[in-house]
């Protein structure tokens, strides 16, 4: 018997919601939660799992990547409710 993930059953309508209603503040939260874990566990992943210890350029190139889009859909999607406001 499958169990259920309830986090990720969760988040997809969620994720569908927010981007239906252009709430891309919840991606930008997203992203960041991909990349904290990714700095505890060692490993991040983008097509495959990749290790910090065995390919720590690649891991902390994907790792900067997740934290940057993080935080520049965070800023951006301020910057567009600030405009629009």
């Amino acid at each position: 018997m499958e169990t259920i993930k309830w986090p990720t059953a969760i988040l997809l309508p969620v994720l569908l919601i927010a981007t239906y209603f252009s709430w891309y503040w919840v991606w930008g939260l997203l992203f960041l939660y991909w990349a904290l874990p990714a700095i505890r566990s060692g490993e991040a992943f983008l097509v495959e799992p990749i290790e910090r210890a065995s390919n720590p350029v690649l891991f902390w190139a994907i790792t900067a990547m997740w934290a940057g889009f993080g935080v520049w859909t965070l800023v951006a999607d301020l910057q567009w409710r600030l405009a629009g406001a």
